[in-house]
């Protein structure tokens, strides 16, 4: 039975990922940029506590915040892809090991970078 679960895992990933995973990308950064736009065209706001916005937005979201000056905030974050780990452990479990190796040394994290226009 355990055989048959791990065959399908491989399918059920390759579907999860290419037509549900990679269509939510745009939506989930659309998120940072609408609010980004939102925060640079509020005039009540000094660029201190715009600055002060972005670092929270991107705290709340579990974000790191790498780089933070008077003008620009950075902040990464690694994403875990659940759909390629599915792929992962129906390619049996070497294929959790290759994964969870991408997943920490070579995956690129995601990046939001807010600059404010002084």
């Amino acid at each position: 039975m355990s055989q048959v679960i791990m065959m399908l895992l491989f399918p059920i990933g390759l579907y999860f990922y290419f037509f549900i995973e990679r269509k939510g990308k745009p939506k989930y950064q659309k998120t940072f940029d609408d609010f980004g736009e939102k925060i640079m065209h509020n005039s009540r706001l000094n660029s201190e506590e715009k600055i002060e916005q972005y670092t929270q937005m991107l705290s709340l979201n579990g974000y790191t915040i790498t780089e933070s000056t008077q003008t620009k905030v950075r902040g990464e974050k690694r994403i875990l892809s659940m759909s390629l780990l599915a792929m992962s452990i129906g390619a049996y479990y070497v294929g959790v090991l290759v994964y969870l190796a991408y997943y920490f040394w070579i995956q690129k994290p995601h990046v939001v970078e807010y600059k404010l226009n002084i």
